[in-house]
């Protein structure tokens, strides 16, 4: 992809992360401007080399609780089923979460995780339906169920549990009845895999996809997953020129074999960006 844009991203992940300094030696929690609250047990973290941290550790926490940032910042949430399956989630918020000491990533020693408290997106009532969900692979970011995984629903809350560090994520896959269709998208000359990005917002729950798939100039979400017939949607596209992003954010209803064409991008602000989302 192009360097522009992944600055872009970068940048609007750079702006929004929050850092804290615990003791390893012992067990703190951190609360982020958000409200979350993250509990470290003592002695969790170690060096690459094995070896037990001790001292002074820096948490670098990202949140990412709506649609805006899932695309400002590259995060959609679309999960793996299996055998190169995908499905959208519906997330109910996603953590980057990462341990420094002397600018070295730690890791978690065996058998730990952390708590999480955090406050479900929009305002609404939790869901008791969450799961744990992993990220795999930062640059096309895509979600793994957790192997095993608790999550308690209470009220405006989720209290969870993380065993892995990076990226996490409270959310489900999309329950999908009906007819499935491939969805195409066409952007106008100029604009392609190597400077855009391209992103499918499902309206009414908080859920973006990525579309990934690109040949002969047009945009597909095959074979990675298909969408219902008849769903509601913001097609969303992203590219940055010379330093200017160029957008367009455009509704449609998905049809059987969805065409969509995007007949151009708009040049604005990242903060207009944000508030048009």
């Amino acid at each position: 992809g192009s360097i522009e844009l992944q600055t872009y991203f970068n940048d609007n992940i750079a702006s929004e992360l929050e850092a804290f300094t615990i003791d390893a030696a012992l067990y703190q929690s951190i609360t982020s401007s958000n409200g979350t609250q993250l509990t470290f047990n003592s002695n969790s973290f170690k060096h690459s080399d094995g070896s037990l941290v001790t001292g002074d550790v820096t948490i670098e926490l990202l949140e990412v609780f709506d649609k805006s940032g899932m695309i400002r910042m590259n995060a959609p949430t679309l999960g793996n089923i299996s055998g190169g399956v995908n499905a959208p989630l519906l997330s109910g918020g996603e953590f980057r979460v990462k341990a420094f000491q002397n600018g070295e990533e730690l890791e978690l020693n065996d058998g730990y995780g952390y708590s999480v408290n955090s406050i479900v997106p929009d305002g609404g009532l939790a869901d008791p339906n969450m799961e744990v969900f992993y990220g795999r692979n930062s640059d096309t970011l895509t979600w793994d169920m957790a192997d095993s995984s608790w999550v308690e629903a209470g009220g405006s809350n989720y209290f969870t549990f993380f065993d892995s560090l990076n990226w996490c994520n409270i959310d489900q896959f999309m329950n999908t009845n009906g007819p499935m269709t491939n969805v195409d998208i066409q952007l106008p000359s100029g604009f392609t895999n190597l400077n855009s990005a391209l992103f499918i917002s499902i309206d009414g729950v908080n859920s973006v996809v990525p579309v990934w798939g690109f040949e002969n100039g047009v945009y597909t979400i095959g074979p990675y997953y298909q969408l219902p017939v008849g769903m509601p949607v913001h097609f969303i596209a992203v590219a940055v020129i010379g330093g200017v992003p160029h957008t367009a954010i455009v509704s449609a209803t998905i049809e059987d074999g969805h065409l969509e064409v995007i007949s151009s991008l708009d040049s604005t602000t990242d903060a207009d960006f944000a508030s048009d989302l």
